[in-house]
């Protein structure tokens, strides 16, 4: 039976493994790619490489679901592309995407390079500037698993700051080891049962809402891990209100940050969310 449709278009069939074909020719092996997938795995087996669904859950699984707006899709880029993604790939099966999500779009076409290839096949873009090097297998990880790496030094750091039975939230896209912390943690965003739900796009005004709600029940602490610091940096409300509202405990590159909560009523000296010496983009 033929793979191709009557049309002259690639059949779905033999799409996957013309896109890994094409992938292992343009990426170094050992890189982290990037697919819009909806949870095919055969979208993203490729030789030597790492392939990762788009949009990803916390547990590495494909998330079940499109973005849910273009700045949604945004914000998820760049998380994964903090944790390690190098290349996105999109499939023509999914090229309107681009319509749907003018964002990311014009985020992707503003911002990195789109390889050279087949159009009839997919898009490729480069997310990382990667230096020259001999190639070389590197292991998957994801975003949590690079914050999990880090949780004995964030135990530690908490230990040194906060009482033993002082709750504290963490920004966490649902990554329940996140919250092994050795005392009281919950999801930050969560629902009214403390389900993790995504940050909202956006301003971050109703994040910065529920944070004032939680403080004046008794939350006194957010914790951010450095691969989501970026986060509530794009979002200037959620951003105002931790700079100008709350006392930043400790900032450690590699660990992340601490703020103590403020629900508006009391008054603390102000704090830069941004240290002078990151670069956020």
């Amino acid at each position: 039976m033929s793979l191709v449709a009557v049309d002259g278009r690639i059949s779905y069939e033999e799409l996957a493994p013309r896109i890994a074909t094409l992938v292992e020719e343009l990426t170094p092996v050992g890189t982290i790619v990037l697919v819009v997938s909806k949870g095919d795995e055969g979208l993203i087996a490729f030789e030597g490489r790492s392939g990762w669904h788009f949009p990803r859950a916390g547990n590495g699984q494909y998330a079940g679901h499109h973005p849910i707006d273009g700045e949604w899709a945004v914000d998820h880029l760049e998380s994964l592309r903090a944790a390690g993604g190098a290349y996105l790939v999109l499939p023509a099966t999914y090229y309107w995407w681009l319509e749907h999500y003018p964002e990311l779009d014009l985020h992707l076409r503003s911002r990195y390079e789109q390889l050279a290839c087949p159009e009839e096949l997919c898009r490729i873009y480069r997310l990382l500037e990667l230096p020259v090097a001999p190639p070389r297998a590197v292991p998957d990880f994801s975003a949590g698993d690079s914050q999990q790496r880090c949780l004995p030094a964030t135990r530690a750091l908490l230990a040194n700051l906060l009482a033993d039975e002082e709750v504290v939230l963490v920004l966490s896209e649902g990554d329940e080891r996140l919250l092994e912390l050795e005392r009281p943690a919950w999801h930050f965003p969560h629902d009214s049962s403390g389900r993790h739900v995504p940050l909202e796009a956006g301003s971050g005004a109703h994040a910065a809402s529920q944070l004032r709600s939680l403080s004046r029940n008794g939350v006194r602490y957010l914790v951010i891990p450095a691969a989501l610091l970026w986060m509530p940096a794009r979002r200037p409300a959620l951003a105002a209100y931790l700079d100008r509202e709350c006392r930043r405990l400790a900032w450690r590159d590699r660990i992340g940050a601490v703020y103590e909560l403020r629900d508006g009523s009391r008054s603390s000296t102000p704090t830069t969310f941004l240290p002078k010496e990151a670069a956020w983009k």
